[in-house]
């Protein structure tokens, strides 16, 4: 009869260590995943945790508490992955409003790269008069993202070079101007 309860026990903990290392590798590079591939994850965490929520009579506490503890970080690590598709949305939103027709990165060419950040300054300038800390950041992030699409282009003209980098310090003193009040 222990040696059964002993197995039973054992097959148990092998389950709940099985269950953790899922939901690591699933939580693991939350922002690589898609939509439609996090939802099918919430879906696999609800009927795994259905199948282990029965043969929870069979827990020690301590498996029942790691048991817990490892739902509770899938649920962190699901707030998480919320907040990062939501501010990945914002910034989408935003690259469209401060970029216009330069926010699909396929509009960016080495001959129109000036005029985005043109664009960009144009609409940060004429937007920016009621800005709290977090529409700086937003916009500061869709700056960044346009410093990172530019490097895709090898040789810029110098005078261009310098034109974007007036355009960059011109933000980066509006931004301290304004965040400072």
């Amino acid at each position: 009869m222990s040696a059964c309860t002993a197995t039973r026990e054992h097959e148990i903990e092998g389950d709940v260590n099985e269950f953790r290392s899922w939901v690591n590798a699933q939580t693991s590079k939350l922002e690589e995943r898609t939509e439609e591939d996090w939802k099918r994850t919430k879906e696999d965490f609800k009927q795994r945790t259905e199948e282990l929520d029965r043969k929870q009579e069979g827990f020690s506490e301590k498996l029942r508490a790691d048991y817990e503890q490892i739902k509770a970080d899938f649920k962190a690590r699901e707030k998480e992955r919320d907040r990062l598709a939501n501010r990945e949305a914002e910034l989408t939103k935003w690259e469209r409003d401060l970029l216009g027709q330069y926010a699909n990165g396929t509009a960016l060419t080495a001959t129109n790269v000036e005029q985005a950040y043109q664009n960009f300054m144009s609409n940060v300038r004429a937007r920016s008069k009621n800005w709290q800390q977090q529409d700086w950041e937003m916009a500061a992030a869709v700056l960044e993202e346009l410093n990172q699409r530019k490097e895709a282009f090898d040789e810029l003209p110098d005078e261009t070079e310098v034109r974007i980098k007036t355009i960059q310090m011109e933000f980066a003193a509006l931004k301290e101007s304004e965040t400072a009040k």
